[in-house]
């Protein structure tokens, strides 16, 4: 499971940019813009499926919780982030230098598992934007995805690659 985003922002980012503007969220399965290829063959199988046609629903079943972000403007540290994460170094490179303004933000995320929930599709879900509004709510239990000790490795790790160790 992925315990980091590399984010620069979407089409449809507001005028300030992409912006953690919330503290928990839904991970939506997106059928758009899946970029198979440009994914870490051993994610490939993630992009199954999505093919960028229209969905009846979308099958929400993880929530992120913001452990802390931050904006990272050398390349070197997105570079020894990138076993963390599922995109081909090149995608990456492209996401860095987009817009003019070098940098990514990374988002360390701690991922649970909630009881499925199926939000019907709708237009304003798909596209190039960070956040869509979904009234969805998760199950009060969650369960975390990965142990408190794999989490905090993984921190540990993300953290001393954007320190330079």
């Amino acid at each position: 499971m992925q315990s980091i985003i590399l984010r620069k922002g979407g089409i449809m980012e507001r005028r300030g940019g992409f912006t953690t503007r919330y503290a928990d969220f839904w991970l939506l399965p997106t059928r758009f813009h899946a970029q198979a290829e440009k994914m870490r063959p051993e994610f490939r199988f993630l992009a199954e499926g999505r093919d960028g046609t229209k969905a009846e629903a979308a099958e929400l079943q993880y929530v992120a919780k913001l452990v802390w972000s931050r904006w990272i403007a050398d390349w070197t540290p997105i570079r020894r982030l990138s076993r963390l994460q599922l995109w081909e170094e090149e995608l990456l490179r492209e996401r860095f230098a987009y817009g003019g303004k070098e940098g990514l933000h990374l988002l360390m995320l701690r991922v649970y598992r909630s009881a499925k929930v199926i939000c019907p599709w709708k237009r304003d879900l798909g596209g190039c934007r960070s956040w869509v509004a979904l009234r969805h709510p998760w199950s009060e239990a969650l369960v975390p995805v990965l142990s408190d000790g794999q989490f905090g490795a993984r921190e540990r790790e993300a953290l001393a690659a954007v320190a330079g160790g």
